[in-house]
Formats: structure tokens, sequence, C-alpha cells
């Protein structure tokens, strides 16, 4: 998941004054009309605006983001976490999924049994599947081949069950060049990233050939929507463009190349796709007092803007439980905190602001 701090492309924003104009016009590079050799960008795919007023909205659907393999959830029912999510007004639950040889999910009993509690409450499991056989090292072809199989062998298992499919996530990252910004192509890897968009063509090829309606996203976050423009040059027909975007992005992407809002920057690059934002949250500060009522705030705000933008039809929290066993960013995203670990849960600022909604 795209947890961790902006690392990599963050450096290069500078935003405190005495350096921030050095990095400005890296910040402000967008893919070029004529675009490097490992990719052939078609005419109608070059940038452009759109008014996304004009687009047909529908009312933006809430979900959140869960590890269905972590302490936190193993030690909760299915039932019970399903019934978390409508108790906040949810109707999406983003699960990782790591997959076996032949496509099983890794934890099928857990999933079967999430998806019955699923269905049985009206949520719907948008399955966010590990690419586990890219090989950077593979030839195009045999990345390809790889993602079609694994695409083919999961949704041939579990097509009955899902429309949507979340390709990876954070695949940009190992790609990046240092102290690039992942807004241009020239910011890639070309050899790490033709492997990669081949497994993806691959393996949204293969989900397509076995669940005829499937719909999927390929996810990126940050200022690495270049990452996204390049895999729809290369040919992979993915149907949505997934985002992740944090409370820091936030700030930097409004001081530095002046992205107040993020929704309708993906809305100029991709006036054509639906927009899900598959994590969203607040970054806790070690020494903030206010880090609940901050985390209230963000997110209250954000969706604000993705129900001002029609062209966004979802919005997944990241992430439904605090994880306390992990890193400092890591153990503080849930909008459920725990009085006694793992068996008894306390509702966060925002947790109840999400159930006031629903009267609950």
């Amino acid at each position: 998941m795209f947890k961790k701090s902006l690392q990599k492309t963050a450096l290069c924003l500078c935003i405190g004054a005495a350096t921030f104009t050095s990095c400005k016009k890296d910040l402000l590079l967008e893919p070029t009309a004529e675009p490097v050799s490992f990719v052939t960008k078609p005419a109608d795919l070059m940038l452009a605006t759109t008014n996304t007023s004009n687009l047909s909205g529908s009312a933006l659907m809430l979900g959140i983001n869960g590890h269905m393999g972590d302490a936190p959830y193993l030690a909760t029912s299915p039932a019970k976490q399903i019934q978390m999510l409508k108790d906040r007004g949810m109707t999406w639950y983003r699960l990782n999924i790591q997959t076996t040889s032949d496509g099983s999910a890794s934890s099928s009993n857990l999933l079967t049994a999430l998806q019955t509690a699923a269905t049985t409450g009206g949520v719907k499991i948008l399955p966010m599947l590990y690419l586990r056989t890219l090989n950077y090292s593979d030839s195009e072809n045999e990345s390809y081949q790889k993602g079609k199989t694994l695409g083919a062998n999961f949704a041939a298992k579990y097509g009955n069950y899902f429309t949507y499919y979340n390709l990876g996530n954070d695949l940009e990252l190992p790609l990046l060049l240092s102290n690039k910004t992942g807004q241009s192509q020239s910011d890639y890897n070309q050899a790490k990233f033709n492997v990669v968009a081949a497994y993806l063509k691959g393996m949204d090829e293969g989900i397509k050939s076995k669940d005829t309606n499937a719909k999927t996203m390929i996810s990126a976050g940050w200022l690495h929507y270049g990452f996204l423009r390049m895999c729809d040059w290369y040919g992979v027909k993915f149907d949505i463009v997934a985002y992740n975007w944090y409370s820091d992005m936030e700030i930097a992407a409004a001081k530095g190349p002046n992205i107040p809002d993020i929704t309708l920057k993906l809305s100029n690059l991709f006036p054509t796709k639906p927009i899900w934002f598959t994590e969203f949250n607040f970054r806790y500060k070690a020494t903030s007092s206010t880090n609940e009522t901050d985390q209230n705030a963000f997110v209250t705000k954000f969706i604000a803007k993705c129900k001002a933008n029609p062209q966004v039809k979802v919005a997944v929290v990241y992430e439904l439980f605090d994880e306390p066993y992990k890193s400092t960013q890591e153990r503080t995203y849930g909008i459920l905190k725990w009085a006694t670990q793992y068996t008894n849960h306390l509702d966060k600022v925002l947790s109840k602001t999400f159930m006031s909604n629903t009267g609950n």
C-alpha cells in the first residue's frame, strides 16, 4: 500500500522557502508531445483538459481498506467487519490478496467467508491482486504470459464474486529514477517499465478472458500519474484510474507544483476514465495531540472534493483498524483504535463522523 512518506519524489519538492525555487522546474514537467522511445503515444491520448461539470454524475461511494491476513482482522469475524462498514455508510472493502500459482487466494477460506458476509451485508469487495510472479529479468513476452496466466486463473476461480479488479499497488515506485517526480515518462527506468507494463497488459487480458464483465484498475500515488499515462500508451486496457493520496501530499502538491485539487488534475489527464481513490488518509504526527481531529478534518475535506467531481466514483479510506505492531505511520491509519488489543475497539473522531452521517 502507498503508506510510506513521499520518499524519493518528496525530496524534490524542497518545501522550505530557501530551497523551493531550485526544485520547481522539475516539478512542472509533464509528459511531452514527443515521448521517449519505449512507448508509442497515440495522438488521441495526448494531454487534454475537460470540464468535469458536463460528465454524468453519480453519488460518491465510500469504502475502507483492510488486511485480511493481519492480526486485527484475524481476530474480528468477517461478519463483524462487514457490519462495521455498513454502520459507517461504506459500500466497498478493499482487500489485499496474494495468490498461489493456480490463481487461488492464499487465504481462500478467509476470502470466501468475507465474500459471503459482504454479499449478505450489501458490501462489495475490491481485490487488490499482487503481481506475485513478476520478475524484472523477464522479457516482455515472458512477463505478459505470466500476467495473463495469473489474471486468468484468478478470474476463473473468483469471477462470480468480482466485477472490479485492482491490479497491483505501488508498482511505479521501484521504476522511478533518482530525484524524479514521476510526472514525465523520462522519470522511469525504461527496461523495468516495459516488463511491468507487459505483465499488466497480460493480467488485464487474462482476467477479461474469463470474466467478460470485468473492469480493471491500476494505481499510482503522489505525482506518479506519468506511470498511468505510460500504461495507457503501452496498450494496457485498464478501465479505471486508481489513486493513492495522503495529507502530506495534499500540502506539498499545493505548495510545489500548484495542484490544489488532485481530483481535477486527474480528470484533466484522464478525461475518459472513472477515478477511484483506493487509499487516502491523514498521516499522524508523532508529537501532535490533535491527530484524531486533524485526521477527521482532512478526510472529510477530501471527501467533499471527491463529491464535487462527478468523475470520482469511489473513495476508499486507508484503513479500518490501527495496526500497532507496524511502523509509526502504519500503526495509526485506522478509524478504529484498541482499548484492549484486538478484542475491544474504540471509535476515533473520524469513525464517529461516519456513523453520525448514517444516523448510527
